[in-house]
């Protein structure tokens, strides 16, 4: 299996800074100016990313929605097939996929 290439600033940036499902995403993790073009990559470790998808996930939203953006943002990280979560809304594009136990190990405390 060939092994992953290193994380981007913007992908350690996302699990230095991971999201709870509570409050805003840190800026760090948003690119652009939301309601024009933005992207915003987070490490979910909320409730609803465990009970959907069994643990830590990537998330990306792109605005406008462009989801070769996405699957760019998501290519190199994670693990299995990304989820697309079609319907949510119809001007952003989110993609998630799930984190490996690497990528898990690196966020530290802030998944327990």
């Amino acid at each position: 299996m060939k092994e992953k290439e290193k994380l981007t600033v913007w992908q350690l940036a996302a699990l230095a800074h991971s999201y709870n499902g509570k409050d805003a995403p840190d800026p760090v993790c948003i690119q652009g100016r939301p309601g024009k073009r933005s992207v915003i990559l987070t490490c979910d470790i909320d409730d609803e990313s465990f009970e959907s998808f069994g643990g830590p996930v990537w998330h990306v939203s792109v605005f406008p929605p462009v989801r070769v953006k996405a699957q760019a943002l998501l290519a190199k990280v994670g693990e299995g097939e990304p989820f697309e979560e079609p319907g949510v809304s119809p001007q952003i594009f989110h993609l998630r996929k799930r984190m490996t136990a690497a990528e898990i190990e690196q966020m530290g405390d802030s998944v327990q």
